[in-house]
């Protein structure tokens, strides 16, 4: 019987297959916005057959209160997220066209490790980590931070703690 080798990957080694990436080391690349929630877009990109490739980047989350300051949705994109090193909460609200409507936010404890979609259109924000700072996968189509993101920064009166 003939046997092969298990070597480590790298991501010279598996060019010929595919790609490989370090998620969680977003060294130089460029990130949107700063501590605690930086978002490091399209470190990855996948071709899936459309004129949208799915990009992989992560989220850089500290620690911090849990209060809801602010809220997002994509029209067209679903979002997937995944906890990679701790723990997060997040809060997500049913689609609705453009009116916000707080009441019906609720948010859930997250595993690490666990995949989660948004729907399209689904309210949501910058998820908060349980024990640590951490980062979180997130794979979005190419540029849809910029192209298909509505994002709303609450008043101050409308704030919500996560308990």
């Amino acid at each position: 019987m003939k046997t092969i080798k298990a070597t480590p990957i790298t991501a010279e080694n598996f060019l010929p297959y595919g790609y490989v990436a370090n998620i969680s080391d977003s060294s130089g690349s460029y990130g949107m916005g700063a501590y605690p929630c930086t978002f490091h877009r399209d470190l990855v990109l996948c071709p899936n057959g459309s004129s949208d490739p799915i990009a992989f980047g992560s989220l850089k989350i500290g620690k911090r209160a849990m209060i809801v300051q602010d809220v997002e949705y994509h029209s067209h994109a679903c979002e997937v997220m995944m906890p990679m090193d701790d723990d997060i909460v997040i809060y997500v609200g049913p689609a609705s066209s453009d009116v916000i409507e707080l009441d019906k936010l609720v948010a859930f404890l997250v595993p690490k490790g666990t995949l989660v979609i948004f729907r399209a259109g689904v309210w949501h924000g910058a998820p908060y980590p349980v024990h640590h700072d951490g980062t979180v996968l997130i794979c979005l189509p190419e540029r849809t931070y910029l192209n298909d993101t509505k994002k709303y920064l609450l008043d101050e009166k409308d704030f919500l703690i996560i308990e």
